[in-house]
């Protein structure tokens, strides 16, 4: 057997040391009081915040002062409600200053921006307009299964037609996202699904997605203030998974807005930056990005509230970049998706037009980024390499099919597969710090890491409703991510009471998502688990496929393995068995693995059985 080899480590160690995120330099300061900006609970500030910005662009000031206090954006006339792009040497000093919005518009945006920082701001979403989720309780489910009945105890009255996206498990006793055998669906129709046209390849990309929908009619009927009657798709579905005193998160916005877009944009500091709520993702990074640095923000529900939700969906999603960012001493939860999420993002399938050209399927303008001047690499199905990188000369989009037509330098390969895998090399997502932080009750992952030479420490992971980490790599009709990772330390970690509905095999998670099941391709490498500590794990502790060079070491493992593991193992919407078939034993599990190390971990039960 090939002996580990942890070389790699210092080399990782001694880079991530130099990290180093640019801050502007101080200068001359303007006040938004100056332009008209009123803190006074009534007024819109749109107006105000945009002449005071045009003032900081035309004058060259550095600094935009606002006084502290409560400023209501009810209307937007732009992109977004507070405009910093282009923007250079520049600090927004919000001074524990409060933004209340109403408008589904980016909050914020940051686009081509240079050496800026954003410190000391709370943003929020207007609930008394616009709820962004609403937790009921089954109060009544029909005999003959053809309705249930839900109870909104946070709502004195609701509306006669409740629009919702998605409904996820909530625990009554915790008010917090996901519990034990709950189930997540869609009550409709899956709107995400992202189809290529051709039957075979949507179908095998359609095996993967695996999320439970079509479970209501739509068809709602209000019986009280706060009581609505939702009529059931399957009678038999009807009686067997819903029951009495179930609580479940309605969540009525999921994708509507980026609340922080930070694109093309150098050294970018967000200092003590609380999202109290949004209609959408949080701070999200894409395209030329280098050099952010997340210091003391928060996104979490606002205290005083019986808010069921922050973000309606990740926290923090860096999707393509050029890498080089610290996120320290953040506390992030109650999402309606992932804590954290940082990748590059790909395609899968492929359509040859010429010697030197093909249709790249399920290919979206502002996900993939493909542009003329810029290599992409072709993969193999199963993601090991085909050998061949080439710069693009051409790079024509058809959003209607979206499909983009690319044109290469250098000749195509011969007899390249139709699920063919194409990774942007254009962006590098790597060079990243995880410390210091807390990730609590939230609805998905705590985070996916999907980027190279990381480091992740001294974090506490809490009350997670999937996997507290997950690594991973895949592609599937509604999204692909990730180029794989090489160089990952995750290390002094806590992971409490994770995985809560099942969502994995394990609360750290390593693996692959592809139509053709897990790959032997290592494309997870040199990768070190060390001194962590894992309490309550409802199945594994730790799951590894498709890698090379693991170490796991040195870890403490207490109460795992309390669910059967040949048991069905998606508990966040379908409850089926697992889509690959596999025999799952054990605490700690590698399969398609190699050149690995498993020694030191103690392994602890304080349970009586």
């Amino acid at each position: 057997m090939e002996k580990t080899d942890i070389s790699f480590m210092e080399t990782l160690e001694n880079e991530l040391a130099g990290l180093h995120i640019r801050r502007p330099a101080p200068g001359r300061s303007v006040s938004v009081a100056d332009f008209g900006a009123k803190p006074d609970g009534n007024s819109c500030n749109y107006k105000a915040f945009a002449r005071a910005l045009v003032c900081c662009r035309k004058e060259k000031l550095e600094t935009l002062l606002v006084p502290r206090g409560v400023y209501r954006f009810k209307e937007c006339g732009g992109n977004s409600h507070l405009d910093l792009d282009g923007m250079e040497n520049f600090l927004l000093d919000g001074q524990g200053s409060e933004f209340i919005f109403e408008t589904c518009k980016p909050y914020l945006s940051v686009c081509g921006a240079h050496r800026i920082m954003i410190r000391d701001l709370v943003l929020d979403w207007n609930w008394e307009k616009a709820p962004l989720a609403s937790a009921g309780i089954v109060t009544e489910v029909a005999a003959d299964g053809s309705y249930i009945e839900c109870t909104f105890p946070a709502c004195k009255t609701i509306p006669d037609k409740m629009h919702f996206t998605i409904v996820g498990p909530f625990d009554p006793h915790r008010y917090t996202p996901g519990c034990k055998n709950g189930m997540e669906f869609r009550p409709y129709k899956n709107e995400y699904v992202k189809d290529s046209g051709d039957e075979e390849t949507d179908a095998r990309m359609h095996e993967l997605i695996r999320e439970l929908s079509g479970v209501f009619k739509p068809v709602q009927e209000r019986v009280d203030a706060n009581t609505m009657r939702f009529y059931t798709a399957d009678p038999d579905f009807t009686k067997q998974h819903f029951h009495r005193g179930d609580c479940y998160n309605f969540r009525h916005y999921e994708y509507s807005i980026l609340t922080i877009p930070i694109r093309d944009t150098t050294d970018c500091t967000l200092e003590n930056i609380t999202i109290y709520s949004s209609p959408g993702s949080g701070f999200v990074g894409n395209g030329d990005i280098h050099g952010l640095h997340f210091k003391g923000c928060k996104v979490t529900v606002r205290p005083g509230t019986a808010r069921s939700i922050s973000t309606a969906t990740d926290c923090l999603h860096i999707c393509n970049s050029r890498g080089n960012f610290i996120i320290e001493d953040c506390e992030f939860g109650f999402a309606g998706d992932d804590c954290i999420n940082i990748h590059d993002n790909s395609c899968m399938g492929i359509e040859i037009t010429g010697s030197h050209s093909l249709i790249a399927q399920r290919a979206v303008k502002e996900s993939v980024l493909f542009e003329p001047g810029f290599p992409v690499e072709l993969r193999n199905p199963d993601l090991s390499p085909t050998g061949y990188v080439s710069r693009l000369t051409g790079a024509d989009y058809d959003p209607h099919s979206r499909t983009c037509l690319l044109t290469f330098e250098d000749p195509l390969p011969q007899s390249l597969s139709p699920g063919t895998v194409l990774w942007n090399r254009r962006f590098s997502t790597q060079n990243y710090i995880i410390r210091g932080c807390r990730f609590t009750n939230n609805r998905a992952r705590g985070i996916l890491l999907q980027g190279s030479n990381g480091l992740v420490e001294n974090n506490v992971f809490e009350n997670i409703q999937g996997a507290a980490i997950q690594i991973e790599t895949g592609c599937e009709s509604r999204w692909s991510e990730g180029h794989g990772v090489s160089g990952l330390l995750i290390r002094n970690n806590i992971i409490r009471h994770c995985d809560l509905n099942a969502w994995q095999m394990a609360v750290l998670y390593m693996g692959v998502y592809l139509p053709g099941g897990r790959t032997e391709e290592p494309v997870f490498r040199n990768v070190v688990i060390e001194k962590n500590t894992f309490i309550d794990c409802p199945r594994q502790a730790m799951f590894f496929s498709s890698c090379r060079n693991v170490i796991v070491r040195d870890n403490v493992i207490i109460n795992a393995l309390q669910l059967p593991l040949e048991e069905a193992c998606y508990g966040s919407s379908t409850m089926e068995k697992p889509v690959y078939g596999e025999t799952y034993r054990g605490g700690i599990q590698f399969e398609k693995a190699s050149c690995i190390l498993e020694e030191n971990n103690t392994v602890l039960s304080m349970l009586q059985h």
